[in-house]
């Protein structure tokens, strides 16, 4: 009978890990650091985020800063996003696809 509570908590707590890990963004529609707000809208405390739904995808142009000053461009997909909260407001973000980098030239 111990072996069996044991297994069941032991799943709980697994469980419990994977539902944190994906609130942190890390199973979400992309990673936070792939993430950028356009704008600068935070919401009130007490406003609900009714739900999110992709605009867009599109190829946007990029440069890398190199150390010696020079930048290459390259491009990558990006996905915008929008929010709508329960206030009327909405918050419009972007991400990059991982594995999308595509260089341009020198």
């Amino acid at each position: 009978m111990t072996k069996h509570w044991t297994i069941l908590l032991l799943t709980a707590v697994a469980l419990q890990a994977f539902a944190t890990t994906a609130e942190a963004g890390l199973f979400g529609p992309c990673r936070a650091n792939k993430c950028e707000t356009l704008g600068d809208y935070k919401p009130n405390k007490g406003v609900i985020k009714y739900y999110t739904c992709k605009i867009k995808k599109e190829w946007e142009t990029r440069q890398h800063c190199l150390p010696c000053g020079r930048k290459i461009p390259y491009k990558v997909k990006v996905i915008t996003y929008r929010d709508r909260y329960s206030d009327g407001t909405q918050r419009t973000w972007k991400c990059v696809v991982a594995g999308s980098e595509v260089t341009l030239g020198k």
